[in-house]
Formats: C-alpha cells, structure tokens, sequence
C-alpha cells in the first residue's frame, strides 16, 4: 500500500511537471513562444520575395518573419531576427514557367528546401531593407525539406492568376536546426511538420518572373525536450522502484 501510494503521487508530480513544462514559454536561440496558445505554432512573413528561374522554372526566395504566433518581431525575438531562405522547388514534367495569362493554370512542384535564421545583429527592419544576403545570415533555426503525399512527387502546388495573383502551397518536413525538437510533431497532413502557403501580389519587373507577399506556415510545437525527458527518467525511476519491492 505505501509502495503503491509513492507511485501515486510520483504520478501526480510527475504530470503537475508535464503540465508546467507545457504552460511555461519556449526559448530556443532567443526566439521565445507560448506552445499553449491557440496560434501555435504559426508565423507570417510579411514581405517575400520570390524568384523564378526562366530557364529551369525553379522557384527560390527569401522573406523575414515578422509574427510569430500572434506576436510581432519586438516580443518573439527581442534583440534579433528571423529571417528565411527557400529553392530547389522544381516544376515536374520540365521547366514550366507561369506564363503572362495567368487564368488559374496550376504548376506542380517537386523537392524544396527551406531554412530559418535567428540572427543577433538585425538587419531587414522587419522586411523592409532584407536582401538574398541579410537573410540568410546569422544561426540556423530551423531547416525544413518538401514533404511529398504518399508516393506523389508532389511537395507544391502553384496557382497562377497573374497579373493580379500567384498562389502556392505544401507542406514541410523538419530536418535540423536549433528548434528542431520542438517542430519536429509529424503533426500535420500526412505527417508533415508545417503547412505553408504564400500569396504574391506585386511584381516590380512586370512579370511572374519576380514578385513579392506574404507566406505563412502552420503546425504544433511541444515544450522543451529536456522537461519531457525529466518527467519520462522520474517515471522511470517509479517503475524500476516498484519493480524491485516486488522481488
């Protein structure tokens, strides 16, 4: 009985630190967020670019992320930035390039690469002065490849209404960085890890070429590695204990 009630309360302080490891902010590299809010885990960059290959109609770009669930630059990375660098998304069945009349013709896509830096030393004003360079400085956060559905090729779809729109979607998988073990849920369509979508509206050359928008991505972040881990060695521990009372 006393064995028995030790566990019980093992237990109990063992879920009540589960349950602080949860409620309490993430801080991975500077970057801190609240894994129990309702905009977990979401980020927007308000200004992407977005460059296609005329040959190869490979799409590539860069962006800084500017909220992250539901806070602006100021309160998720005080002191620092995020910034973002995409490419390799290569059009399957050859080089298509969106063309000038747009109607709604849809491009696919195959592999992707997509990495997050925190930097230390700002330097986009919030997407306002980012450049090929600037943002893909400083440490990386998080690196994310294309995820395929089932035996599909498939890691994008691109929709295209020039002038007035180019759209896209897909879904990403975690591969390393800083924030991998709070990303990486499997959590998403398929077991993907994030959701994103982007949406370009200016087009400073005058074609599909070139353009800048907005992307956002969607997913689930889990509380610190080493908090859960804690909370598994005390119920370990609790096992084992019962397990030699019982010899």
């Amino acid at each position: 009985m006393k064995l028995f009630k030790k566990v019980l309360a093992g237990v109990a302080v063992a879920a009540a630190l589960a349950t602080s490891a949860q409620a309490s902010m993430i801080n991975v590299g500077g970057v801190t967020w609240d894994p129990d809010s309702s905009f977990d885990f979401s980020g927007t960059s308000a200004t992407t670019v977005q460059n296609i290959n005329p040959g190869t109609g490979e799409l590539s770009g860069y962006g800084a992320i500017t909220i992250l669930n539901n806070t602006n630059q100021a309160s998720f990375c005080a002191g620092c930035e995020l910034t973002i660098k995409y490419s390799g998304y290569t059009p399957i069945g050859g080089n298509a390039v969106p063309g000038i009349a747009g109607g709604g013709t849809q491009i696919q896509y195959t592999g992707g690469v997509v990495q997050i830096f925190v930097d230390s030393t700002p330097e986009t004003n919030g997407g306002l002065n980012m450049t090929a360079a600037n943002t893909g400085d400083g440490v990386l956060w998080l690196s994310l490849v294309g995820h395929s559905i089932g035996n599909s090729l498939i890691t994008l779809t691109g929709t295209n209404f020039f002038p007035a729109l180019l759209q896209g979607g897909g879904l990403l998988d975690v591969t390393g960085g800083l924030a991998a073990g709070n990303i990486n849920t499997n959590a998403m369509l398929d077991g993907a890890d994030l959701l994103f979508s982007s949406s370009f509206t200016r087009f400073p050359g005058g074609s599909p070429l070139n353009a800048t928008g907005v992307a956002t991505f969607d997913g689930n972040s889990i509380p610190e590695p080493e908090s859960l881990a804690l909370v598994g060695l005390g119920l370990l521990g609790l096992a084992a204990a019962r397990r030699r009372k019982s010899v």
